[in-house]
């Protein structure tokens, strides 16, 4: 699937905020009102100037009948960039039929009120068009900003986090940054820590199991691969397919294959898509 196709499905459900219809609305009034005043573009001059007016209140008058009344007929069906694109025309084209209706032109034929129509349909969307565009693509950049924003947030918030592994009597053992911590081996009823100690990879042996340590984990990079294995994707430095699922190897310990067995396949690929994606 091509990049621009990827864009037309993504969801922008800020859009559907009562805010947002109303900045909607807002643009599009101030675009005709002020921009289409002052440089005329689409020989708009030639409209009239009562009839510009005339244009201007209509239009708004049904975008905000469609933006808040329609949108609750609508809005399950306006999911992503693809949907709201065809709502737009949808708006358009009914702004030009009631202001075609409205203009009431002494017409007789057929396809003399069809061309009148047409030609009030391509003025309407000269019009709505501009703004409308230059909104959404004002939301969807809103949306990336606020996407990086949160993702430096948890960035930070994870940096700073330690991993605690502490005894029974709550005494703690060991406590290592996230992104320090290589992989985890399981043997027996104990754990092989592999974690970064200033440059050098130490080990530490505690006593617990792999599933009791993933519990107390809370970050994204540091996954399931294995009934006997958790591993740090920071650290990852290649994987190739094998029969039952992958194997890898990572930093510092180029000699350690690590296998992924069948039954976590799916959550490493899908960790590998969301590290891609940020």
């Amino acid at each position: 699937m091509t990049p621009l196709l990827k864009s037309f499905k993504k969801d922008i459900p800020p859009l559907f905020f009562f805010r947002n219809r109303v900045l909607l609305v807002a643009f599009v009034f101030l675009y005709a009102l002020f921009f289409i005043n002052i440089y005329e573009p689409f020989n708009i001059n030639e409209w009239g100037q009562e009839y510009y007016w005339n244009f201007t209140l209509v239009g708004c008058g049904i975008l905000l009948i469609t933006q808040f009344i329609f949108h609750f007929v609508f809005k399950s069906y306006r999911t992503n960039l693809y949907s709201v694109l065809l709502y737009c025309i949808f708006e358009v084209s009914i702004i030009a039929l009631i202001f075609f209706l409205l203009e009431n032109a002494p017409l007789n034929t057929f396809n003399e009120k069809l061309q009148e129509y047409f030609l009030t349909l391509r003025y309407t969307s000269l019009v709505i068009m501009v703004p409308y565009l230059l909104f959404l693509w004002y939301i969807q950049l809103r949306v990336k900003i606020s996407g990086l924003k949160k993702i430096e947030e948890t960035v930070k918030v994870n940096a700073n986090k330690l991993i605690t592994i502490s005894e029974e009597n709550g005494k703690v053992l060991l406590a290592i940054k996230p992104k320090h911590l290589v992989y985890v081996k399981s043997a027996g009823n104990y754990l092989e820590l592999f974690y970064l100690k200033g440059d050098k990879l130490a080990k530490e042996l505690i006593r617990g199991s792999v599933k009791r340590f993933e519990e107390t984990i809370d970050d994204d990079s540091i996954i399931r691969i294995h009934r006997s294995y958790l591993v740090n994707l920071q650290h990852l430095v290649s994987y190739k397919k094998t029969r039952k699922g992958y194997a890898l190897t990572v930093q510092h310990v180029p000699d350690e294959i690590i296998p992924i067995s069948s039954s976590y396949k799916q959550a490493f690929e899908d960790a590998l898509k969301n590290k891609d994606t940020h």
